[in-house]
Order: structure tokens, then C-alpha cells, then sequence
């Protein structure tokens, strides 16, 4: 019992410390992001700045989300193990929890900056935005899809597990409207059009190729490599075997 609870205190260690690591990366890129941005803002708008920099590190969070989860049932992670299974499990909580968090920090300090035109209500309620209604409202129902998958995670792993899969699929929904909602919702979109060009088409390109190779053409080639192994193996010893019967047969039984 001892054992058990030392393992599953490390695991927790494991996880928080895997946490703050995944957290600062996103931080400091957010933070760079911002240090490029901030020249063409007034001092006046402080909590844009914070709210729009930690959008972007919550947006590459997210970007590093949907590509680990979805490596994780990718057929070719079979050929190139990139990580080790439970590696990318950790990693993949981290990033859930890290988005999760920067993600609320981005609305608070849109919906506290009364220049910015969001409100409390915009926040929250999809369309009842002042600034890019549309913009702002698909990044509202983008949240409330990404709260529902955390909520949900817990469903892994137990007998709900087969309508989490199902569920667990808006994720790459949830990127898209994302995406959109950076590229129309931000002043400063056009700045970094290519940073949402390049992950945009990574994560497309990805999820493109999950659903379009089968998992099981990749096993089935896999174990017929091993097959192929062991018959050449078969062969081996079929061919060995009359010689070492004839050479056996050429002793005389009892040493004459």
C-alpha cells in the first residue's frame, strides 16, 4: 500500500511539475508574441496587450494540444514512437491544463478593459459582444466547447469512455473555431498571419492523415513483417534439419 501511494504521489509530482514547464513555454511565447505588438499600442491599453498576448500563448498551447492527442492515435506513431506513451499522456494534460488556464486569463482581461468593447456578458454569452460580434461570439463557443471536454476528461478511462471518444472528437472543431477566431478577432492578425498560417496547415495536415490512414493496414503490415521473420526462421531450421537427421543416422546406435 506504501508502494502504491509513493508511485501515485511521483505520478502527481510528475504531472505538476510537467504543468509549470508547459505553462512558462506558453507564457514566454505569448509574452514574445506581445513584446512585437506592444510598439503599436498605447500604454492606456495595458489589459489589451495582456489579454491579447495571452490569447496567443493560450492559441499555440492549444496548437501543441490538438497535434499531441492527435499523435496519440495516429497510426504512424506506431513506425516513429516519438514519445513514450505515457510521455505524451502527461504532456497532453499539461497543455490541456495550461490552455484551459490562459485561456480564462485572456477573457478576463478583455472582459475588465473597457476599451476593448467585450464586457463581461460578450465574454460569456456567444453574440452579445460590441467588437467583432461574430469574431468574439465564435471564440465564446469555442470556450464553452473546450470547458466541456475538460469537464468530461475525467469520463476516460471508465465506462464512459466510448461517448468520450465521440465527444473528444469536436476537439479538432473546437481548434478550428479557434483559429478563426484569432485570425478575425485580432487587430494584429495580419502581424501574425503567418504564424497562423503555418500551424493552421500543420494541424490540418495531421488530422488529414489520422483519419485517412487505417490504424489496421498499419498493424496488419507491421505483422506480416513478423510473420515474415518467423517463416524465413521456419525455413532455416526445415533446411537444417535433414542434414543434422542424416548426420545422426551415420552414427551407429551404441557406438559400433
Amino acid at each position: 500500500m506504501k508502494a502504491a501511494g509513493l508511485a501515485k504521489l511521483q505520478s502527481v509530482v510528475s504531472l505538476a511539475l510537467t504543468s509549470v514547464v508547459v505553462i512558462g513555454a506558453s507564457v514566454l511565447a505569448g509574452a514574445l508574441c506581445a513584446r512585437l505588438v506592444g510598439p503599436s499600442v498605447e500604454n492606456r491599453y495595458f489589459p489589451w496587450i495582456t489579454g491579447r498576448s495571452l490569447g496567443i500563448a493560450a492559441y499555440l498551447a492549444l496548437v501543441a494540444l490538438v497535434m499531441i492527442g492527435t499523435w496519440m492515435r495516429h497510426p504512424w506513431r506506431l513506425r516513429v514512437p516519438v514519445l513514450h506513451a505515457e510521455s505524451r499522456l502527461r504532456t497532453h494534460a499539461a497543455l490541456a491544463v495550461a490552455t484551459v488556464v490562459l485561456v480564462v486569463g485572456h477573457i478576463v482581461a478583455l472582459a475588465s478593459d473597457k476599451y476593448a468593447g467585450v464586457g463581461w456578458v460578450g465574454a460569456i454569452v456567444p453574440g452579445m459582444s460590441h467588437y467583432r460580434r461574430v469574431a468574439v461570439g465564435v471564440g465564446v463557443v469555442a470556450f464553452l466547447l473546450m470547458m466541456l471536454l475538460t469537464v468530461t476528461a475525467g469520463l476516460a478511462g471508465r465506462r464512459g469512455t466510448k461517448h468520450w471518444l465521440l465527444l473528444h472528437r469536436c476537439a479538432a472543431v473546437t481548434f478550428g473555431a479557434v483559429w478563426f477566431h484569432g485570425v478575425m478577432a485580432g487587430t494584429d492578425a495580419m502581424r501574425l498571419r503567418p504564424v497562423y498560417l503555418v500551424t493552421g496547415v500543420m494541424v490540418i495536415a495531421l488530422v488529414a492523415t489520422r483519419a485517412a490512414i487505417s490504424p489496421r493496414a498499419v498493424l496488419l503490415e507491421r505483422f506480416s513483417g513478423a510473420a515474415h521473420g518467423v517463416e524465413a526462421m521456419l525455413e532455416d531450421s526445415v533446411i537444417e534439419a535433414p542434414a543434422d537427421l542424416a548426420r545422426d543416422r551415420a552414427v551407429p546406435v551404441g557406438g559400433r
